[in-house]
């Protein structure tokens, strides 16, 4: 399960999706329940590999 699944489930856009995984603000209460409910059904998990690839890409073109 990735979290562009995640987003597509709940309806809302992969950024969203993201904010509401990573616990940052921006996101009303009633989407953040939903995104947080299907997560937990689902049993998402991020990819911690691919965060680490992402991070070492950003820093390279810093």
């Amino acid at each position: 399960m990735t979290l562009e699944e995640i987003a597509k489930l709940a309806g809302v856009s992969r950024t969203t999706a993201s904010r509401v995984a990573n616990g940052q603000p921006g996101v009303s209460q009633a989407t953040r329940e939903r995104v947080l409910r299907i997560i937990r059904e689902y049993g998402y998990q991020p990819n911690l590999e691919a965060r680490s690839l992402a991070a070492q890409r950003s820093r390279k073109q810093s």
